[in-house]
């Protein structure tokens, strides 16, 4: 690999990076303002291997402040700018993280040796979503952030004509890793915080030929109306269970998206879905790993992976060292000695290099005595009349494991319940079909800077109570 650090691919990058403000920068010129952050940084008494908050929308200060962290060898704590207050204060809290104070006017400069290496560094914390337990801190250093962005650059197959949008916070893995890899390509990179209508008049004024988001992402700017034909290469990650269609719809304006897979201990990006592929392959998560460095295999339906963009870690409580106890539980050596990280993913081997992400194993159904991904019965679900989105949980009875359904209708209206269950009894095994229809106004949600997850745990707790008179 080529990148000693973070700050070096910047310094060997062509890119010019624009922002929302309309101001453009190469990428030399944003070397040169994280050389004045890291100089007022130093004045605050932060030092080499201190936690500093990155807790800023898509603008070019964030971006010189993780300039600044490669430079000054600190690490970067990324903090969902969704946070409340309390949120905000509890991970600052547990990382050991300082909050800087910035003035954008300042001339000062540190005066940093850019070609230092600095590969084992430590460089940026992110969280994982949290949606059942307290967020993990996962430590990643900025070998795994380089090498990774190669690989992405490569496997994508960003060219320097590409004109790419950063549209995902870069608080989170997808939108750093897209920052990254756009600027390894020496590309017109557009660092931008994604509105429907701002994204939208973006996609009128720019010739945009990638863009990673979620499916939900480009449902909307296709609702709006949004010129997605210049796409040849968007990724997306799959989170509402009704946009099975998504790729046939971009297809549709000339655009190209495509099926990926990620997460905040492997980074985003991991694996990509061939983008000649037919739709109804490209619409599948997961897909084939982007570093012949990188491996997978799937053990006892549970996906296992291994390969150069892998974290350093969970962190202590404080934020001054890795856990070892508690990442230890997440790794395990085969009998050839090799250290495979367990992602607790439900997925399949298509081949050696090639799987399909199904889902979180805890979310996974235990039906009829058979394991049952729940996209199974919402694809149903969102078949039947009135019916445009819907989650599946499961609940114990004495006769078993059954499901129950939540379900949001097209025009706001209650779903005819035995309607849709007859519906469904059509089309699934009988294990299968959901004991009781919900209607619900919407689903509660964990909205992360990689996407929203849905909590599904509070839909089990309301579903125990619906069907426990009956139980």
């Amino acid at each position: 690999m080529g990148y000693m650090g973070v700050i070096d691919l910047f310094a060997r990058s062509s890119a010019t990076v624009v922002f929302d403000d309309g101001v453009e920068r190469s990428t030399h010129d944003l070397i040169d303002g994280a050389r004045q952050v890291l100089a007022q940084l130093r004045n605050q008494g932060i030092q080499q291997g201190d936690r500093v908050a990155l807790h800023r929308a898509n603008d070019r200060t964030a971006v010189e402040l993780l300039l600044a962290a490669s430079l000054g060898s600190f690490v970067a704590v990324a903090v969902n700018t969704r946070y409340s207050t309390r949120e905000v204060d509890d991970l600052v809290t547990r990382s050991g993280a300082r909050h800087p104070e910035l003035d954008t006017t300042t001339e000062r400069r540190a005066d940093d040796d850019v070609s230092h290496d600095r590969r084992d560094d430590p460089f940026v914390i992110f969280t994982t979503s949290g949606t059942t337990s307290k967020p993990k801190m996962v430590l990643h250093r900025q070998r795994s952030i380089v090498d990774h962005a190669e690989d992405v650059v490569r496997q994508f197959g960003y060219r320097s004509d590409d004109t790419i949008v950063v549209a995902l916070p870069l608080c989170g893995t997808f939108g750093l890793a897209s920052l990254i890899a756009a600027v390894a390509a020496d590309a017109r990179v557009i660092v931008h915080n994604f509105t429907v209508d701002g994204t939208t008049s973006l996609s009128h004024r720019e010739h945009i030929t990638a863009m990673n988001g979620s499916d939900d992402m480009f449902h909307r700017l296709l609702g709006a109306q949004a010129d997605l034909s210049h796409i040849r290469i968007g990724g997306f990650a799959q989170f509402n269970a009704s946009l099975t269609d998504i790729c046939q719809r971009v297809d549709a304006v000339g655009g190209k998206i495509t099926g990926l897979y990620g997460m905040s201990e492997v980074q985003a990006l991991f694996s990509l879905r061939d983008p000649s592929a037919e739709p109804s392959n490209r619409a599948r998560a997961g897909g084939t790993l982007v570093s012949s460095a990188a491996g997978a295999c799937v053990v006892d339906g549970e996906l296992w992976l291994r390969g150069p963009s892998l974290f350093d870690g969970y962190l202590h409580e404080g934020g001054d060292s890795i856990d070892p106890e508690l990442t230890g539980r997440h790794f395990v050596t085969d009998d050839n000695g090799v250290a495979w990280f367990r992602t607790g993913d439900l997925a399949e081997m298509d081949d050696s290099d090639t799987f399909h992400y199904i889902s979180r194993l805890g979310d996974v159904l235990r039906l009829g005595g058979f394991l049952v991904a729940p996209a199974e019965i919402t694809e149903v679900l969102c078949s039947a009349p009135n019916v445009s989105d819907a989650q599946v949980v499961s609940v114990e009875l004495p006769t078993g494991s059954r499901p129950v359904a939540f379900v949001i209708t097209e025009n706001g209206t209650v779903a005819d319940e035995e309607a849709v269950i007859q519906h469904c009894s059509e089309r699934l095994a009988k294990f299968k079909v959901p004991i009781r229809v919900v209607t619900i106004n919407e689903f509660p949600i964990t909205d992360g800077p990689n996407g929203v997850k849905i909590r599904l745990t509070e839909l089990r707790d309301r579903a125990k109570t619906i069907v426990a008179p009956t139980a």
